[in-house]
């Protein structure tokens, strides 16, 4: 009777003690979930995205990281085709979301790579001389010519050529539109007309009457043209004026 009672007793003290190890394991659960649950719903509002400043000078891309909340530090330099100071590579990269406060690393460039020279064809000459500065390279020699495809002020061709490598601070020359030819014209006589006459061969020739002065002459019939500029001969565009100096006669 004794065994039945104590083997009992045993069964229950099992049942009691599983009963409290079970009950530790849940509480234990539940109470590490609101810790981790806790601090990640603390920590979320302190994440912000990490911006890209690749291509931005070293203070600019500082500047960027500062207004995101985040620390910029200099990690050395590299060969690089950016111009001395901007920035190549960062670490962590950009998009990934990270705490606040959270440092980025910047490599910036030695500025002693080469460089790739851009197409500059079919762009206007200041654009193309705001491009080549802005990657470390100058403009050089600048020709004309008429053309009928390219618009007037528009680079027909460069020297080196696009996507060739070029050194730092090297220039490259331009060839530019003048426009088609239609639109220049030789520049005619009008010496030893009167006014009249010009200003109706300039009507003809698609050229302007500009400044009109007299001077004595007593070898010219009052009233004709003396001199001219542009000068004959030279290659002007239509529209452009045309000065006069008429004869007034003799000595005034």
């Amino acid at each position: 009777m004794d065994e039945i009672v104590e083997k009992k007793n045993t069964k229950k003290r099992k049942f009691i003690r599983w009963l409290f190890i079970s009950l530790g394991v849940i509480v234990g659960t539940y109470l590490l979930t609101i810790l981790v649950c806790g601090r990640i719903f603390m920590h979320r509002g302190d994440e912000v995205v990490i911006p890209d400043v690749i291509g931005f000078s070293y203070e600019e891309a500082e500047a960027i990281l500062k207004q995101a909340q985040l620390i910029a530090v200099k990690g050395g330099e590299e060969d690089s085709t950016y111009p001395p100071g901007f920035v190549v590579k960062q670490r962590p990269e950009a998009g990934l979301k990270v705490r606040k406060d959270r440092k980025v690393t910047l490599r910036v460039s030695s500025g002693t790579g080469e460089i790739h020279v851009p197409n500059l064809v079919g762009l206007p000459q200041r654009q193309a001389e705001m491009i080549l500065k802005r990657i470390g390279l100058s403009i050089g020699e600048v020709q004309q010519m008429t053309s009928d495809e390219m618009p007037e002020g528009d680079v027909i061709s460069q020297s080196p050529e696009a996507h060739l490598k070029a050194k730092r601070g090297s220039k490259v020359d331009l060839l530019v539109s003048l426009g088609t030819e239609k639109a220049f014209i030789v520049m005619p006589s009008v010496i030893g007309l009167d006014l009249m006459s010009a200003k109706k061969a300039f009507d003809d020739w698609g050229l302007k009457l500009g400044e009109v002065t007299e001077e004595a002459n007593p070898n010219i019939t009052k009233g004709r043209i003396i001199r001219q500029s542009p000068p004959v001969g030279e290659q002007v565009k239509k529209g452009d004026q045309v000065d006069l100096v008429i004869s007034s006669g003799g000595s005034q």
